[in-house]
């Protein structure tokens, strides 16, 4: 029996589909669009598009987990689009961090003193000022509403400021977003803990008709193991949360970390940061060495500035201690280098850093001496997950071997802290310990109450909780005053005459290059690690991408059906078929009714067929085609 090809008749909804890297995102950014805004040099549009879906677009820039990039077309013929970094080139330009951001250019109706106040001044409480928090309030008063957002630290930003390190994140960066934020008219209150300073009952008292639950999750879980009460062991989030809020953490000279995840990795990372032990240096003369050689190290990476002598001479007394008296630090971890979830770049980068990296180990127990730790049992494992892929690892019997340490991390994973719930709050939790809510809008037990984040789903990276702040935003909307804020959108094509339909010479040659990284020999303190694309290497990185918002259209009347389009495809994703071999919906079998009067048999019409996968937007089929049949054109979906 002839093989059959299964097809999809397109129309916009298609050609939008086929923007994957947008598929991907969890707030929908288009980043096709602003990388290739950036190719052409307009830095503006291309933030005012990152910006749009996303109040937290400088950060993503930086630390975002680009799930765009895992989607990313390119991806496929070598290496995705630098589409985080390339991010961060256009908030650089346009973003908080530069002189020339202005809210009202993302949002024109900010201008506009007779826009729709859906919110209407109404009240909602935000608990937790982490990105699904902020996220959920940004959003309301975008729409009119009142939010307030209670967070039980002395500072905002959640797991921003106290779980991400400022090596990779900035603080002003943070400042500067929520600063944003709050010029909408959204108020923080800092220092109010839910369950210490005010009671979940009290909220409907202060006038409150909706409340957003994104507390995130700062409890570390625990490890079942003997020792784990030593003097010496410490939870990742606890040695973060220190870390990050500036109070010293005694870890002396060699120190385990214990865990394969991006929070692992930010801990062995960190931890390089915090030695007090130099080689040849007494604690206050490395202490004096190591404050100058921040300060310096700062002002030298935002500004083109010269260090006078003897702050040069402070630096180079830093770098030799730094040479010779970095503590050991090694990672352990259950999971293979193929498997571990860090990011590939987080591995790499520890790696250049000396963190050892030791693969397929478990811990079994933390072993000690007089209450502190001396050094931790570990056994090897042949297999972490079975054959349904499910998380069961297997160790090998007489594989224990003990390792010395001063200090032992676990970085094995975090849970929120539920204890203020109390029974008349009405709030189910589930057996994994977080609140139960509605993953597509947010629900939780309560018709008023929402909840999103790490808190409702567990540990998310930060895109996944903008994404639920936003969703829970308009799910409050919808429950206070039965509407949520439309999003008109009509179809756009542009079509491009053929003969200067171009891509850039050679651009499916571009290889793809990582930003720029401070020298290995400044990594000390704070000193951001990753740095800026210069402009001629952003423009080319932007150029690498695949225009996925552009393909070729194909006009049945015109077609001859002489195969030159299939001839000339370089990715070989054009084939001519028997239009009876195609297999439909009943879409198809109407086009077919509509073109033919009936559906063809065998042998009676031939089709042309694409291959979406393997496409690379080179236009060569369109000047190839003799009778002009094929166009290429851009199809999108854009605000009405």
């Amino acid at each position: 029996m002839p093989a059959t090809y299964p097809v999809e008749l397109p129309d916009v909804g298609y050609f939008a589909r086929q923007v994957l890297c947008r598929e991907g995102c969890p707030v929908r950014t288009d980043s096709g669009a602003y990388v290739q805004a950036i190719a052409e040099g307009r830095y503006e549009e291309a933030y005012i598009i990152a910006r749009t879906p996303n109040p937290f677009a400088s950060i993503c820039g930086r630390v975002c987990a680009a799930p765009c990039e895992a989607k990313c077309r390119r991806g496929a013929l070598d290496a995705a689009v630098s589409i985080r970094a390339l991010k961060r080139f256009a908030c650089e330009h346009y973003g908080v961090e530069s002189d020339s951001f202005d809210l009202s250019r993302v949002y024109p109706q900010l201008r506009d003193p007779r826009r729709e106040r859906l919110g209407a001044g109404r009240k909602v409480a935000v608990i937790g000022a982490g990105p699904a928090g902020l996220s959920c309030a940004h959003e309301l008063a975008l729409m009119g509403f009142a939010p307030t957002v209670f967070e039980a630290q002395n500072l905002s930003g959640g797991m921003l400021v106290l779980g991400v390190p400022e090596y990779r994140l900035p603080r002003e960066i943070i400042r500067a977003e929520i600063a944003a934020i709050e010029s909408l008219g959204v108020e923080i209150r800092l220092n109010s803990r839910l369950g210490r300073d005010f009671a979940f009952a009290d909220l409907k008292t202060q006038g409150f008709e909706a409340v957003f639950l994104g507390i995130g999750a700062h409890k570390s879980r625990e490890l079942a193991i003997e020792g784990v009460q030593l003097d010496g062991v410490l939870r990742a989030i606890d040695f973060l949360l220190n870390v990050n809020l500036g109070y010293k953490v005694s870890l002396g000279r060699k120190v385990v970390v214990i865990g394969g995840g991006n929070v692992a990795f930010d801990v062995a990372r960190s931890v390089v940061r915090q030695t007090e032990k130099f080689a040849g240096m007494n604690e206050a003369e490395l202490r004096t060495a190591l404050h100058q050689a921040a300060a310096v190290l700062e002002e030298l990476t935002t500004k083109d500035a010269e260090a006078p002598d003897e702050v040069r001479l402070a630096l180079d007394v830093a770098r030799e201690a730094i040479r010779k008296g970095v503590p050991e630090v090694h990672l352990y971890c259950l999971e293979s280098l193929d498997e571990i979830p860090a990011a590939r770049e987080e591995i790499e980068e520890a790696e250049k850093e000396g963190i050892r990296i030791h693969t397929r180990y478990g811990p079994k127990r933390i072993v000690g001496r007089d209450g502190k730790v001396t050094g931790i049992e570990l056994i090897k494992a042949d297999r972490v997950f079975d054959e349904n892929r499910r998380f069961n690892p297997h160790f090998i019997d007489g594989s224990e071997e003990i390792v010395d340490a001063d200090s032992v991390v676990l970085a094995i994973g975090q849970a929120p802290d539920l204890a203020w719930i109390r029974p008349e709050d009405n709030l189910k939790t589930t057996p994994r310990g977080t609140l139960q809510a509605d993953p597509g809008t947010m629900a939780t037990s309560r018709p008023d109450v929402f909840a999103g984040g790490d808190a409702a789903f567990g540990p998310r990276i930060i895109i996944t909780a903008v994404a639920e702040g936003k969703r829970a935003a308009r799910s409050i909307s919808k429950f206070l005053t039965g509407r949520v804020p439309a999003e008109p959108q009509q179809a756009r094509v542009t079509v491009y005459e053929t003969s200067r339909y171009r891509m850039i010479p050679d651009y499916e040659k571009l290889v793809r290059r990582a930003p720029p990284t401070l020298a290995l020999d400044r990594r000390i303190g704070i000193a951001e690690v990753e740095k800026n694309y210069p402009d001629p290497a952003a423009r080319q990185q932007a150029d690498r991408c695949l225009k996925c918002h552009v393909g070729p259209v194909f006009n049945g009347d015109s077609c001859i059906l002489c195969g030159g389009c299939a001839d000339v495809c370089p990715e070989s994703c054009l084939r001519l078929v028997d239009v009876a071999r195609l297999r439909g919906d009943e879409k198809l079998t109407a086009a077919f009714v509509a073109r033919y009067g009936r559906v063809p048999a065998a042998g009676e019409q031939g089709a042309i067929i694409k291959d979406e996968t393997r496409c690379i937007r080179c236009g060569l089929c369109a000047v190839r085609c003799p009778t002009g049949a094929i166009t290429m054109e851009r199809v999108e979906l854009i605000p009405a």
